[in-house]
């Protein structure tokens, strides 16, 4: 006796190579949704930040996840900036790549690494 698979979106029974998804559309209701890439950029975020260190690599902040960012330490060898957004849809190996070239920094510093000439003082 055959083992019946449905979608897990919507119950269709699943022909062919399919898994878990009918089609393209029940896959996007699930992986690409708003909620669930907010989700998975956070989730990857924080796991990159505690592989910097967990704290700003100049000062030591280390209070809220929003405050952390990822400076590239040389502009011209940036291939893509680690917002959420890249976090979210990006493969893991491609991120892991481009988190070599950076540094963990709140946004403070991050705002007076890249502007030295408005310093107050």
């Amino acid at each position: 006796m055959k083992h019946i698979i449905t979608c897990k979106i919507c119950g269709k029974v699943l022909i062919g190579r399919q898994t878990i998804y009918c089609s393209s559309s029940c896959k996007n209701k699930s992986n690409q949704s708003y909620r669930a890439q907010q989700a998975r950029g956070l989730k990857r975020k924080t796991i990159l930040v505690e592989k910097l260190g967990g704290c700003c690599q100049i000062c030591g902040y280390n209070k809220n996840l929003s405050a952390l960012t990822f400076h590239h330490k040389n502009r011209k060898k940036k291939s893509f900036q680690l917002d959420l957004r890249s976090l979210s849809n990006r493969k893991m190996s491609h991120i892991n790549l481009e988190l070599e070239k950076c540094i963990l920094v709140c946004q403070n510093c991050h705002a007076e690494l890249h502007h030295p000439q408005h310093n107050l003082e």
